[in-house]
C-alpha cells in the first residue's frame, strides 16, 4: 500500500489542489482523547481513487481542505462521521455538505457488527489490523507503523460506499439513510471541557453513599480534575469512578491506611497519594450535607410514571419496526425523539410535524406506524 505523508503546508496545500476535483473523498482522523485534558486533531487521512495521503495536522493549517469540504459536488465518505465531523468542527470553522456514512448505512441494512474492520471483513473478506487503534496520536514523531495504520483506514471506504449504497438503494432505504447523513453533517463540534463540580453526583453508585461519603466524593472528584489539567491527562487516567467511590464509602479508613484499598498502586500513591489525602481530609471537615440535584431524564420519568412506560414501549415498537425492515432500531428514531413522543402523545400527522427533529423522510417512512402506536397504547 503506497500513500504520501504530508508534513508540512506547501506540500498540504498541494494535496488539497490535487483532490479538489475528484468526485469522491475519502476521510478519517485520529485524535489524542485518551491522552489529553482537551481533544486535539492529531491525523487526518484522506484518500481519492489515485490519491491517498496521511497528514500531520499538528504541523499544518486545516484551511485549504475547508472548501472541499463544504462542495456538494464532492461526496465525503466517512465511516462514523458524527466523531470524525466534530473532531474537524473543533479544529476548524468549516462545514460538510453531501456525505456518505458507511457505519450509519450498514445499520440501515441490518448489519450487526459495524466497526470499519468488521464492514470491511464482511463485504471483501480482507482483515484489518487494529493494533494503533487507540494509540496516543499526539506523540511525535509518528512511527511508520503507525502511518501504515493510518493510511489503511481510508482505501476501502469507497469500496464500502459503492455496495452499501446499491443494497440501501434496492432495499428501498437510500433517500431515509441520505437525509440521515444530512444530519449528521449538521453536528456541532464537543465544547472544550467545562468542569461541573456537582457532577460527581452523576457517577453511578454516588447516590448510594451518606452524606459524609458524597462531601468526600465531592471533594475527590474537584482534586481529580485539577490533577488531570495539570498533566494534560483525561480524568478517568487519573483515578477511577470505582476509587474514588471506594475512598469515599470508607474515608477514615482510607485516610489511616490508604495502601490497602484496591487500585492504590505505587504509581497512585507516589504521585496522587498527598492530594488524595488532603481531599479526603477536607471532604470529612465539611460538616454541610451536599444538595443533590434532579437526575434527569430519570427523575423526570419518576415523576411521571405514565410516560416512562411510554417510552420503554415505544422502545419495543421500535425494535419490532426495525426487524420487519431489516434494520438495527436506533436507525429507526433516535433516543430523543422517542423521549418526545413519549411526552408529547401525538393524535394526528399535524401534531408530528410539530415534533423538532423528525425530519419529512422519518414521517413518510414510519407517520402511519407512530399514530396507530398512540391510537392502541393508551398509557
Amino acid at each position: 500500500m503506497s500513500y504520501a505523508f504530508v508534513n508540512n503546508q506547501k506540500d498540504f496545500n498541494a494535496l488539497c489542489s490535487s483532490i479538489a476535483a475528484h468526485p469522491y473523498l475519502s476521510i478519517d482522523t485520529e485524535s489524542n482523547s485518551l491522552f489529553a485534558y482537551r481533544e486535539r486533531l492529531c491525523v487526518l487521512q484522506i484518500s481519492t481513487e489515485s490519491i491517498n495521503a496521511v497528514v500531520d495536522m499538528l504541523a499544518v493549517d486545516l484551511k485549504p481542505v475547508l472548501p472541499i469540504f463544504a462542495d456538494p459536488k464532492v461526496e465525503k465518505i466517512f465511516h462514523s462521521a458524527d466523531s470524525d465531523i466534530r473532531v474537524l468542527k473543533s479544529a476548524a470553522k468549516c462545514r460538510f455538505v453531501n456525505i456518505f456514512d458507511v457505519m450509519i448505512g450498514s445499520k440501515y441494512l441490518g448489519v450487526q457488527r459495524c466497526g470499519l474492520d468488521s464492514l470491511v471483513n464482511h463485504y471483501f473478506g480482507i482483515v484489518m489490523d487494529k493494533k494503533y487503534q487507540k494509540a496516543d496520536w499526539g506523540k511525535r514523531p509518528l512511527t511508520k507503523p503507525m502511518l501504515d495504520y493510518a493510511a489503511g483506514d481510508t482505501i476501502y471506504l469507497k469500496r464500502l460506499r459503492d455496495v452499501i449504497r446499491k443494497e440501501l438503494l434496492q432495499q428501498g432505504k437510500l433517500d431515509e439513510a441520505m437525509e440521515h447523513f444530512a444530519h449528521i453533517a449538521e453536528v456541532v463540534p464537543q465544547p472544550h471541557p467545562s468542569f461541573d463540580k456537582d457532577e460527581y453526583q452523576n457517577i453511578h453508585g454516588a447516590r448510594k453513599l451518606n452524606g459524609l461519603g458524597l462531601a468526600v466524593l465531592r471533594e475527590l472528584y474537584i482534586a481529580r480534575e485539577e490533577a488531570a489539567i495539570r498533566k494534560d491527562m483525561p480524568p478517568f487516567k487519573i483515578l477511577s469512578q470505582d476509587y474514588m467511590l471506594r475512598l469515599s464509602a470508607a474515608p477514615t479508613e482510607a485516610l489511616e491506611n490508604l495502601a490497602s484499598f484496591r487500585g492504590s498502586s505505587d504509581y497512585v500513591l507516589n504521585n496522587y497519594g498527598e492530594w488524595i489525602r488532603a481531599a479526603i481530609r477536607k471532604g470529612i471537615e465539611c460538616r454541610k450535607k451536599p444538595v443533590l440535584k434532579p437526575l434527569g431524564r430519570e427523575d423526570r420519568y419518576g415523576k411521571m410514571e405514565s410516560v416512562r412506560v411510554r417510552f420503554l414501549a415505544m422502545k419495543k415498537w421500535r425494535k419490532e419496526i426495525a426487524g420487519k425492515r431489516g434494520m438495527l432500531p436506533e436507525t429507526v428514531l433516535e433516543n430523543t425523539l422517542l423521549e418526545k413522543l413519549a411526552f408529547a402523545q401525538p393524535r394526528t400527522m399535524d401534531d408530528l410535524k410539530k415534533i423538532k427533529g423528525l425530519s419529512p423522510e422519518k414521517l413518510n417512512s414510519y407517520g402511519k406506524e407512530l399514530l396507530e402506536f398512540f391510537r392502541t397504547h393508551k398509557l
